[in-house]
């Protein structure tokens, strides 16, 4: 345990100090500059309007910022031969898990920075609810299987543009496959119906872990609503951490 805290420190450390993230962050700035705008112009919607469109722009560019550090990082690391370096000291399960453990304080981290952004933006226009950070640990709890995954394309695949783009089209498939499912069960087609019933389940649900429109709304869940998603998200990032273990226990540095 203590090695495990100790590699995730020095990983989230080196994360958080990479040119990557701070760039991102300041393109999200420009977003919220961005909401702000939006704010003005959308009268009489003015707080649905930047409730909204900041917790959107904070989540798409989470996504981006952990898809492209995590998996440029780690192969980048890979071709400094930094695993074998690392596997002298710690075990691969150990290494693979600080990995984890360290892109989600980064996102932790990033969250919080954007957070308090959107909050000054929605202070001043008089539009701020505590109920939007549900909207943001929503978010965190979205980014933080995806960063699952993007650990598991990092280690799967030898090039870190696949990786990537792997890690995206998770992301998307997610997204939709709610809507896909609905739309093949209008259709009567019992195969495709089993088919993406399959996908559905198999994909993180995240229509069920997407809590943006009802934190703009006020319309939040119960308690125990909150405590089903969390629990799902934490076995859903243990079940992939185990994967990626698997594979890199199996793969030669």
């Amino acid at each position: 345990m203590k090695k495990l805290i100790q590699l995730t420190l020095l990983n989230f450390l080196q994360g958080s100090r990479e040119k990557i993230f701070w760039l991102v962050f300041f393109f999200y700035l420009f977003i919220l500059a961005v909401t702000f705008f939006m704010g003005i112009l959308s009268v009489g919607e003015t707080a649905a309007v930047l409730r909204s469109a900041g917790l959107l722009g904070i989540e798409i560019i989470g996504l981006l910022l952990i898809a492209f550090s995590l998996t440029f990082g780690f192969h980048q690391e890979k071709d400094n031969h930094m695993p074998e370096l690392m596997s002298v000291y710690f075990s691969r399960p150990v290494y693979i898990g600080s990995k984890l453990l360290s892109y989600l304080f980064i996102c932790l981290f990033y969250l919080i920075l954007a957070g308090l952004g959107l909050s000054a933006i929605l202070i001043f226009n008089k539009a701020f609810a505590f109920y939007n950070l549900i909207g943001i640990f929503s978010i965190f709890l979205k980014l933080s299987i995806i960063t699952g995954f993007a650990l598991v394309f990092s280690v799967l695949f030898g090039s870190a543009l696949m990786a990537f783009i792997s890690t995206l089209s998770i992301y998307i498939a997610s997204e939709v496959s709610k809507e896909a499912l609905r739309i093949v069960s209008v259709s009567g087609n019992k195969i495709l119906k089993s088919f993406f019933d399959i996908l559905y389940y198999i994909l993180p649900n995240m229509d069920k872990l997407d809590l943006k429109t009802a934190a703009v709304y006020g319309k939040l869940p119960p308690f125990a609503y909150l405590t089903g998603i969390t629990s799902y998200t934490i076995i859903y990032i243990l079940f992939l951490w185990l994967l990626a273990a698997l594979i890199f226990l199996k793969k030669e540095l």
